[in-house]
């Protein structure tokens, strides 16, 4: 239930490549929360330290200058784009709930470089800090020269956030950042030294393994061997951003254990039990609309390593040919990952896996969820695979995977663990395995769709798994006999022969999975068994189910379908008449027009409103659905307020069958308000004459809603205002005593999540 930032749809993409050349003065600016304003200071290649730093035509030069500094709560750093730094930056102080500090970039051009060169261990650091926000800078931190054979690997990260001081340390905000080729050594926990290369070596350990790459969030202790209270960070989003060509990993978290040689064992990241009292975890951390990629560095290992973790988030990212592991949660608790594209995961640097995704040893309350996984070595691999580590849980549903050369589901499953999978399209022509591995952990498989072009793929039949109602495609002839319930039959897919198009650097293409989709004459259509607590929802975001019985495999019936999209570039300019492509427009004393703004051939409506007229749907520009929509359902839209006035302006308003509003958006008085349940709460602020992308996406089953500002995670999983089944009008609206304008462009309601449309 989330929007990519990076992501804009195909619709729209012209119009807003247009908005940018015409509105080059009038960036997209993040509507940002009101935080306690504190000191901003200046940082220019072109700069001296000598200046005061605080304006843009004073700034400072050095990072060592800004290194020196101790800033206080609501300071902002601003390094001027286009300029470039080497060496490390680690400006010192802390913020408070509510007035972070801030470090950005200003003026225009690239983003201003930040370059350790192996020199540092990490070329943007904080330690024993709270409270910071990262915003738009390229870090990077490869050593210049060594030869190619590994040699040149170190102990190295783009950005490092650290801690030893036995505290809980809030906030950590890393965004639309640029995080590449960055040397990092690579070190496994277990197997052989006797496969040790160089910059890559076995047998380290849980504290001296896997913790270099791109990002990483890292504690220890003062002294190993009296370690006294664990440090535990809380609060960290990794979001919109790109990593590249990092080794190990493209982003990390690890909690400190005490494993290393001379140390004394805490267990505040690794547990023996599910409920061990040591275990002292990470908590509320979410990595949203990244792009990472490994391609062009002969060790990348991980894409995300989520460890010593409770309470995850990883969706939308797009992670793009890395090694071993996509994305794997190690010793973590309730921990979703969904949304995702991954693919082109391979072998890498002595590491034995090739997986998209892995549950891995000692994680609880794993859901892995909607995500497109296509053309890696392996689908998912369940490795609760330690021995002495006999518990875990995990849920996989509604996951598309396609392509997998080896394995598609592999189970490495320890006596104790449970896993439910149900509702997955698994579907590939070269891989002659569909369940395998070796297993003792309960599993169950229910509702999933098997189709491979090969005859006999392999399905390991223990008595600790279970297979009930999944289908098969009818050429297969080894499905498991204890599937009594088997379903059999030409899946009669949309499309399975796509090709692309795939996500990049601008976000995921999920909807590119939706080829994936049933026809309605399948024999899989209302043929799935009922899976209580399935969430609701298809990949698509459509309500399950549709018809008489769940589908089989991840998606209802037929592909998912953009409900409305408009641009209003090809309308006339002036009034808007009522019914005019659909629209419903209420106008009674003031005025809706198209107008050339930004441009003649990049138009919008604007709605003014000077006198009383309209009555409770005042000035008003709406579409009707009389069918209401039902699962999620993403609204995206340009807003821009313009005018000096200061009018409560509804945009937008989402409504049900009875003419409530369920889900509030407003711009008034120079805020940005959204309820919460029955609560208005100013979640920022806007900038009269600037656009703004406003991104609701809206689950009817489970009646919640995200709001993005620009992509930016302004709202999470809120209650509705009032109850609503479905949705019968979108409004963007002004009434009663309110006065002012707005414009409105590039109109898309959609079914499904924002990412991939």
């Amino acid at each position: 239930m989330t929007v990519n930032r990076r992501l804009v749809s195909q619709a729209t993409a012209a119009a807003l490549c247009a908005l940018a050349v015409v509105l080059a003065s009038i960036v997209l600016v993040p509507a940002q929360r009101a935080f306690a304003a504190g000191t901003t200071y200046f940082v220019s290649a072109n700069g001296s330290d000598g200046n005061a730093g605080t304006s843009s035509s004073a700034p400072w030069r050095s990072l060592s200058k800004v290194n020196a500094t101790t800033f206080q709560p609501g300071d902002i750093i601003r390094f001027e784009a286009g300029d470039s730094w080497t060496g490390q930056l680690w400006p010192k102080g802390s913020g408070v709930d509510g007035s972070p500090i801030a470090i950005d970039s200003y003026g225009t051009g690239a983003k201003p470089k930040i370059a350790g060169q192996g020199t540092v261990a990490d070329a943007v650091r904080l330690n024993n800090q709270q409270y910071w926000e990262i915003r738009n800078l390229d870090v990077s931190n490869a050593v210049p020269t060594g030869t190619t054979d590994g040699s040149k690997l170190g102990d190295f990260r783009g950005i490092g956030v650290h801690g030893d001081n036995g505290q809980t340390l809030h906030h950590f905000v890393i965004d639309s950042v640029d995080v590449h080729d960055v040397t990092g050594e690579v070190k496994w926990v277990g197997g052989s030294t006797a496969d040790n290369k160089p910059g890559i070596s076995f047998a380290q350990g849980w504290d001296r393994s896997k913790d270099t790459g791109g990002i990483a969030f890292l504690t220890g202790v003062q002294d190993i061997t009296a370690p006294g209270a664990p440090t535990v960070l809380d609060g960290i989003t990794v979001e919109n951003s790109t990593i590249k060509n990092t080794s190990f990993s493209g982003i990390v978290t690890k909690q400190y254990a005490g494993d290393a040689p001379g140390a004394v064992f805490t267990g505040w990241g690794k547990r023996a039990t599910a409920t061990d009292p040591a275990y002292t975890p990470y908590t509320d951390v979410t990595f949203r609309g990244n792009y990472i990629t490994q391609a062009n560095t002969p060790y990348g290992c991980n894409g995300i390593y989520l460890t010593g973790v409770r309470g995850g988030l990883v969706e939308g990212n797009v992670i793009d040919r890395v090694g071993v592991s996509g994305v794997e949660t190690n010793m973590a608790d309730n921990v979703t990952v969904q949304h995702n594209e991954i693919m082109g995961t391979h072998l890498s640097s002595g590491g034995a896996d090739q997986n998209a995704l892995d549950p891995d040893i000692g994680t609880t309350n794993q859901v892995f969820q909607y995500n497109y996984l296509h053309d890696n070595g392996d689908g998912i691999l369940l490795c609760a695979c330690n021995s002495a580590v006999k518990f875990g849980s995990v849920v996989l549903r509604y996951n598309v995977i396609t392509g997998s050369t080896r394995w598609n589901i592999h189970m490495s499953q320890q006596s104790g663990t449970v896993a439910n999978i149900y509702n997955n399209t698994i579907a590939n022509t070269n891989s002659q395995n569909m369940v395998t591995g070796g297993v003792s952990g309960k599993a169950t498989f229910t509702n999933n769709l098997f189709v491979s072009s090969q005859s006999a793929p392999q399905f390991i039949q223990p008595s600790s798994i279970t297979y009930n109602n999944n289908g098969y495609s009818s050429n297969l002839t080894s499905r498991p006999a204890s599937d009594v319930n088997a379903v059999v039959g030409a899946p009669q897919f949309v499309n399975a022969a796509v090709t692309g198009p795939y996500g990049d650097e601008n976000g995921p293409r999920l909807d590119t999975a939706a080829n994936f989709a049933l026809q309605s004459g399948s024999v899989f259509v209302d043929a799935g068994a009922t899976v209580t607590g399935n969430g609701g929802l298809d990949y698509a975001g459509a309500t399950v189910p549709i018809g008489n019985g769940p589908e089989i495999g991840a998606f209802e019936r037929g592909a998912p379908d953009i409900a409305f999209t408009d641009t209003f570039d090809g309308l006339a300019t002036g009034a808007l008449a009522n019914g005019t492509d659909g629209w419903r427009v209420i106008s009674t004393n003031n005025d809706v027009s198209v107008v050339e703004t930004p441009s003649a051939t990049d138009k919008s409506v604007r709605l003014t409103r000077t006198i009383e007229g309209g009555g409770t749907d005042g000035t008003n520009l709406a579409r009707l659905f009389s069918t209401p929509m039902q699962g999620v359902v993403t609204i995206d839209t340009q807003v821009m307020r313009n005018d000096t006035q200061a009018g409560w302006f509804g945009l937008p308003y989402v409504y049900n069958a009875g003419g409530a509003p369920a889900v509030s958006v407003a711009f008034a008085r120079g805020q940005i308000h959204a309820y919460k349940g029955t609560s208005d709460t100013v979640i920022g602020t806007y900038t009269n004459g600037k656009w703004y992308r406003v991104t609701l996406t809206v689950d009817t089953v489970n009646q919640r809603f995200d709001l993005d500002i620009d992509g930016h995670r302004m709202v999470t999983d809120a209650a509705f205002r009032t109850s609503m089944p479905g949705i019968a009008k979108v409004a963007w609206y002004s009434n009663g005593g309110e006065r002012g304008a707005v414009h409105v462009d590039d109109v898309r309601i959609s079914r499904g999540t924002g990412f991939g449309q």
